[in-house]
């Protein structure tokens, strides 16, 4: 039936077309000039120029009194004039079926000859950098895609793709970002005063507002959402007044249920919160009563769930340890990371945190059983960071694994091997505001950069890169606006899970 509606669509548009030509003359039948019509065509993404080339044979007949129209619909809905050109050059802005029609008129005699192609638009957009900058207060979402070709890999740049693509403005007063995965595609959190909203991964369209996946499409009195986290069924937003809302996702789709209007605790005050692929929890820190505390994801039958932290009773930790169910009133969490160690017990833990006027570096591990709430920390250690006297309270972490931990002090990005030896890597000509790793495997070990001056670095976070064996910038744009936040755009939640795990 679909078929049918397309094809009458055009035989509909064609005798439009003949109707609108003014009659020259009478014409014999056999007189009536038509064309053959080939054209070879890929698949067209959307966002990038799709070029038709047809080759028309004129059967002798002087080119020039031709005339071209290109129609397109989208999916069974009639669409417009896409061009009146003999090449076509359109950009296709929806995933979605097209039927696109080449009418060429012999203008003489009125004589219509028509190609017809069904196809399917793609996306090319499902993994990659994204950017979330400031411009003159306008938010701007750029994204930068990976491509392999010829066997290197080329970064090719999409300044504000969102209003490129959509033609609008994003919103204005940006700050974060936050990753949202379905098992077939994403969505792009995008934090920001005049009002958070989920942008599509596939289109960069605008998915919803985030108030209206609240009941009743209103916010709960003095909220204001400052962080969201999705695991693979629990899902939390943050609000600046230190209050979390949860809820379940049954199914792993997107927008299936609304946020709970009541807070997930009735006296706390949570400063962040944490998610990493299969951590089976959301980590949080409560800073009115000063503890790590989290909310279970997974099993099923515990979603939603308060998990306490404890130290364990039979756990050996150093004497300085600051103990996290009671990390001291003023205690300030300034990172958190989490990566497996295969064949070791219990999951292992970095954190950094500020207490006084000094940074501590602090490792321990974290063991769960189904069902509990109570998870217990073992084997804790804590130092002076290493980088005390360098960081700040805008200094940014990120490592890799029980390898490398990098941080930021103003413009200098610093490595430290977490055993003797700290170094630049790099050193930048503006505010870093910004960082993050991604790697995966042996293909790309990357750490992407966001800079106050508008500018975005990749480097490359190989050793060979850090012992100076190999260039170290792989990719450098610019005129980006005041960079706020980056993160990896990983496509869906089973790429997220593979690619993210450290």
């Amino acid at each position: 039936m679909k078929m049918i509606r397309l094809f009458l669509g055009s035989f509909i548009a064609m005798i439009l077309l003949c109707a609108c030509f003014d009659d020259e003359g009478n014409y014999d039948q056999s007189e009536l000039a038509t064309v053959e019509i080939k054209v070879s065509y890929t698949t067209p993404a959307i966002g990038e120029e799709y070029v038709l080339r047809p080759e028309i044979d004129y059967k002798g007949i002087d080119s020039t009194e031709f005339a071209y129209t290109w129609v397109s619909s989208i999916q069974d809905k009639w669409s417009d004039t896409i061009s009146r050109e003999k090449i076509l050059r359109y950009t296709f802005t929806e995933v979605a079926s097209y039927n696109i029609c080449l009418i060429v008129e012999h203008e003489p005699t009125g004589a219509l000859t028509t190609w017809n192609l069904y196809i399917g638009s793609t996306s090319r957009y499902s993994k990659g950098w994204t950017i979330l900058s400031d411009q003159n207060n306008q938010s701007i979402l750029s994204y930068i895609r990976i491509d392999q070709e010829d066997e290197k890999i080329k970064y090719n740049l999409f300044k504000n793709i969102y209003t490129s693509l959509r033609g609008d403005e994003l919103g204005t007063g940006p700050f974060r970002l936050g990753r949202h995965f379905s098992r077939e595609s994403d969505q792009i959190l995008v934090l920001q005063e005049s009002g958070a909203l989920e942008i599509n991964g596939l289109d960069f369209s605008k998915a919803i507002t985030t108030r209206e996946e609240f009941i009743g499409g209103v916010y709960p009195e003095g909220f204001s959402p400052k962080q969201a986290e999705y695991a693979s069924r629990l899902e939390a937003i943050l609000g600046t007044d230190g209050k979390v809302y949860t809820r379940i996702n049954p199914n792993g789709n997107f927008q299936v249920c609304q946020y709970n209007t009541l807070p997930a605790f009735s006296n706390a005050r949570i400063e962040q919160m944490f998610y990493c692929a299969y951590l089976g929890y959301i980590y949080m820190y409560d800073e009115l009563n000063h503890k790590m505390v989290a909310i279970c994801d997974e099993p099923q039958a515990y979603t939603g769930m308060v998990i306490n932290v404890r130290m364990d009773p039979d756990g050996v930790n150093s004497e300085n340890f600051t103990p996290l169910d009671d990390m001291g009133e003023g205690t300030k969490v300034k990172f958190i990371g989490s990566y497996n160690v295969e064949g070791a017990k219990g999951r292992d833990f970095v954190q950094v945190i500020k207490k006084g006027m000094d940074y501590y570096f602090q490792t321990y591990k974290i063991t769960s059983t189904s069902g509990s709430s109570i998870m217990y920390a073992f084997d804790g250690n804590e130092e002076l960071f290493v980088g005390n006297g360098y960081v700040n309270d805008d200094s940014k972490y990120c490592m890799d694994g029980s390898s490398y931990f990098y941080f930021t002090a103003d413009n200098v990005l610093y490595y430290w091997n977490r055993i003797n030896k700290m170094e630049p890597f790099y050193t930048f000509q503006s505010k870093i505001i910004d960082i993050e790793r991604y790697a995966n495997g042996d293909d790309r070990e990357e750490i992407a950069i966001g800079l106050e001056n508008g500018e975005f670095y990749i480097l490359d976070a190989s050793y060979e890169a850090i012992s100076g064996q190999k260039e170290k910038v792989l990719y450098k744009a610019d005129g980006l606006g005041r960079i706020v936040d980056i993160q990896y755009k990983y496509g869906d939640s089973d790429t997220f899970n593979k690619e993210s795990r450290l």
